[in-house]
């Protein structure tokens, strides 16, 4: 025999997926018809493995089978819990009716919509779970929030509803941009699509406060002078974490600085928004040296410097290693 038993072995297992070169093949295949041992070993090799395929096709259709029985009993469950949250909400359609006409019973409706979302959805929704339950709990909050101010006459639902939709985003927004039809559309802009949407509900949260109660402009300026500032920092800050091609210790370093500048400048650009500019100057240069965000600001930058430092000496040292 021209080639050694071990040799050819070792090639089995590219010569029975078909994926060896020319060359080897031929070889394996001029030695097997010389050598029975080396014959009688590749039958068996082949049927282990299709025994392993047979197995495997099994494993796959018993998993399968026990997924479709699992979605199966909790659509049941689900739709048990839904018929048990349905009979309160007939008792009270009764009584309601019973005392004249539909007047509270639209509240208990909307209000038992609440625990079906965080108890009945999970277990009818076949997929994307998380999503659905969010989703649905959202949607029956704000008809609970409708349906209350209808009822007592009021004038707060766009403030109640921007409200609790900026508090909920801000909680479960991260969680919701996992799901995969949202993260697969998002692919690595899912932060930054939170913080987006999170920013958004904010504004259009102070915008309904300020025009829910008639409030005019030194509202829009104070809100303006209060908010910005922050929002602007926490956009400095998530675009340096995020997107500074730089280590850790530079992206730390910048954002204690951006601190540093948002706490050196808040109190002046606050003062702006209800004084001139001259007065707020004069005030600023009185005050720079007692203040105590000028004192927190100087700890920011010595902080800053104190990880910029070694920062730079790290990314001086993997640029000249590159």
């Amino acid at each position: 025999m021209k080639y050694d038993c071990e040799m050819i072995r070792d090639l089995l297992p590219l010569y029975q997926d078909g994926i060896c070169s020319e060359s080897s093949r031929q070889a394996v295949e001029a030695h097997l018809n010389e050598c029975p041992a080396c014959s009688s070993y590749l039958e068996t090799e082949r049927s282990s493995t299709a025994l392993e395929n047979m197995f495997g096709l099994e494993r796959a259709e018993v998993l399968t089978s026990q997924a479709r029985f699992f979605r199966r009993k909790s659509a049941v469950v689900g739709t048990v819990f839904a018929g048990i949250f349905m009979l309160p909400v007939l008792i009270c359609l009764i009584v309601n009716l019973a005392q004249g006409g539909l007047t509270w019973f639209l509240i208990v409706l909307a209000a038992m919509l609440i625990p079906v979302s965080l108890v009945a959805v999970p277990l009818l929704a076949p997929e994307n779970k998380l999503l659905w339950t969010l989703s649905s709990f959202t949607v029956s909050l704000l008809l609970l929030l409708a349906v209350c101010c209808i009822y007592s006459g009021g004038r707060w639902f766009f403030i109640a509803a921007t409200a609790s939709l900026f508090g909920l985003s801000v909680i479960f927004s991260p969680f919701a941009v996992r799901a995969k039809p949202v993260a697969a559309r998002l692919g690595k802009s899912k932060g930054l699509a939170v913080l987006a949407i999170n920013t958004v509900l904010f504004l259009v949260m102070m915008l309904s406060i300020g025009m829910t109660n008639g409030l005019g402009i030194a509202y829009y300026k104070t809100a303006a002078s209060i908010a910005l500032p922050i929002l602007a920092a926490v956009w400095v800050m998530f675009l340096v974490i995020r997107y500074l091609p730089v280590n850790g210790l530079l992206k730390t370093a910048v954002c204690l600085s951006a601190a540093g500048i948002l706490l050196l400048f808040y109190s002046w650009i606050f003062d702006l928004s209800s004084n001139s500019a001259a007065l707020c100057i004069e005030a600023f240069g009185r005050e720079f040296i007692w203040s105590t965000n000028t004192m927190t600001a100087v700890c920011c930058f010595v902080l800053g410097l104190l990880f910029a430092v070694p920062g730079i000496m790290l990314h001086n040292h993997r640029r000249n290693a590159k």
